[in-house]
């Protein structure tokens, strides 16, 4: 519920502040008094847009705040944090800024939110009906939900609309499989050649830079021959090489050590030098020995090569994305052998099949929907009359077309809405609702659906404005019994004109204008006791309040707290 309303700087207003009961608040006035700025500071914290020239003059920023409570309400909670706002202690705080730039901000908790955002929020909170619209009614799709919901159908459609977004998801599944099939299909044969080529081909991971370094090898196989025994003769020549140099010089050392201790480390260390040229002259063998056996043909190589670059430019990649094409086109011919069209066939009926039973289970939907249909127009119709419409009648029809049924078994249909058609008199032809052109008149058709609904509607606060208009008598007192009823499960706020529906408010506000220092200001002052009296006599009697009109005053208020 809204419980807490602050104004400052908007219009006639230098600051305002409300306090809410959560069940019946009406607001009374004089006409002109400021009324429909309670109104449109409301639809200001609902989305709507801000004009600059709402600024009180000589103003440079104006803001309404508002405080919502949300308590108790666990299924609004989750669908305000579905907008990703975090309700405080299962409060919102709304507050809309405007400055005189023409800019306008919008803040949820202390965080700015995007207008857009800010309109999905106020869509859960409040549904205003009047001339500021802001009506969530108005809307086939709202109006399906709230048909079902009263009917009982909102689990069984829900429940269409999931199936129906399975079998979607399953047709987009299987039409990709489908064309992926036949893709491979007309691709099968070339498919397998190049697997067959590629196969033939046995590629073997490293295998190009191997062949070309062989390659390379072969090219200077006399040089690296001669090389290699250069060396070793080098090393390992008896009188004139390294190693018979380092031998005798690490003889002569050792000889030495055994007469001169001290010599010692000397004649370690050119044994250790010996071991190495020994070693290396090990090394420079092997490798001699292995350039002189018989090497792979260099035409051979060649062809190899050639083979890996002919393929390469075929499949416009390198020697690692030929492995890679290789292992892709294996696993593409192991799905095409495992998947045949029977599997997608049989698929493919079984989506038929559920997509029949679809439509079967809608016509039961649909006929149990159109059951209950008597039923509501008989209901709302029965509280138009007492709202004043005695020939009045309110049905439904589908919101949309219904030749969809006949497309193709693959592509179900989506789940047929209601839209509420409404003839205000006999031989009138009947209407969509939203396109009643009298906003009094809309408010009481609104009103009657609501209290049909009250227990059931998830918005927080109901707002009616000019719901009186055009009626008195009997039916207004008829209007304020259902918005005491209605109160009773949602808060409602009330504009009204009419004493026998402000009698039965439980916060009573009036609405006035005073003039001080060349200044107009709107206020604002919850009325009780005798002040309420006078403010109910006033409106029975206008100016000429009597003591008569407070007596009748006093009646009225006695009967509505009855």
């Amino acid at each position: 519920m809204l419980t807490w309303l602050s104004i400052q700087g908007l219009a006639l207003v230098e600051r305002i502040e409300l306090s809410f009961d959560p069940s019946l608040n009406v607001l009374t006035g004089e006409t002109g008094a400021g009324k429909s700025l309670i109104l449109g500071s409301i639809a200001l914290l609902l989305g709507e847009r801000a004009d600059p020239d709402w600024l009180r003059a000589g103003a440079e920023h104006g803001f309404v705040e508002g405080v919502f409570d949300l308590a108790g309400r666990p299924d609004l909670l989750a669908e305000v944090r579905g907008l990703e706002i975090e309700p405080e202690e299962d409060k919102v705080i709304v507050r809309r800024e405007l400055s005189g730039e023409g800019k306008s901000r919008a803040l949820v908790n202390g965080r700015t939110v995007l207008l857009s955002q800010l309109r999905r929020l106020g869509d859960l909170l409040v549904d205003l009906h009047g001339q500021h619209e802001h009506q969530l009614l108005l809307h086939p799709e709202n109006q399906t939900e709230f048909y079902d919901a009263w009917a009982g159908l909102t689990a069984d459609r829900q429940a269409l609309r999931g199936e129906r977004a399975a079998l979607l998801e399953e047709r987009r599944d299987l039409l990709e499989r489908r064309a992926a099939w036949d893709r491979d299909r007309s691709e099968e044969e070339r498919l397998r050649e190049d697997l067959a080529e590629l196969s033939r081909a046995a590629l073997q991971p490293g295998e190009e830079e191997s062949l070309k370094q062989e390659r390379e090898r072969l090219r200077h196989r006399e040089r690296i021959i001669e090389s290699l025994r250069a060396a070793r003769q080098a090393l390992a020549a008896e009188e004139g090489g390294a190693e018979g140099s380092v031998r005798r010089a690490s003889k002569t050392l050792r000889s030495l050590a055994a007469l001169v201790p001290d010599q010692d480390a000397l004649a370690v260390e050119a044994e250790a030098l010996l071991d190495s040229l020994r070693n290396v002259a090990g090394k420079i063998e092997d490798a001699e020995a292995s350039a002189l056996e018989d090497p792979l043909p260099l035409d051979q190589i060649e062809t190899r090569l050639d083979l890996i670059h002919r393929l390469a430019r075929k499949h416009r990649t390198h020697f690692d994305g030929l492995l890679e094409l290789r292992e892709s086109l294996e696993a593409r011919a192991r799905a095409m052998d495992a998947e045949g069209s029977e599997s997608l066939e049989t698929r493919e009926r079984a989506l038929g099949a559920r997509t029949a039973e679809l439509a079967a289970r809608l016509d039961r939907f649909l006929a149990l929907r159109q059951d209950q249909s008597a039923r509501f127009s008989r209901e709302v119709g029965g509280r138009l009359q007492r709202l004043g419409f005695q020939k009045a009648t309110l049905t439904i029809q589908p919101a949309e077309a219904v030749e969809g049924r006949e497309r193709p078994a693959l592509d179900p249909i989506p789940i047929p809405g209601v839209e509420f058609v409404f003839r205000p008199n006999v031989g009138e032809t009947p209407r969509p609702l939203r396109r009643i052109a009298s906003g009094g008149e809309l408010s009481r058709v609104m009103l009657a659906i609501k209290s049909l609904m009250a227990e059931r509607d998830r918005v927080a606060v109901l707002v009616f404005d000019e719901v009186d208009q055009g009626i008195g008598g009997a039916t207004g007192e008829e209007v304020g019994r259902m918005l005491r009823a209605i109160a009773g499960r949602r808060q409602v706020l009330c504009i009204t004109h009419l004493p026998l529906i402000a009698a039965h408010g439980v916060r009573h506000f009036e609405v006035l204008k005073s003039s001080a220092r060349g200044r107009t200001t709107t206020q604002v002052r919850p009325l009780s006791g005798k002040e309420r009296e006078e403010e109910i006599a006033r409106l029975l009697a206008g100016a000429r309040v009597t003591e008569t009109t407070r007596k009748q005053a006093r009646e009225l208020l006695h009967a509505a707290a009855a």
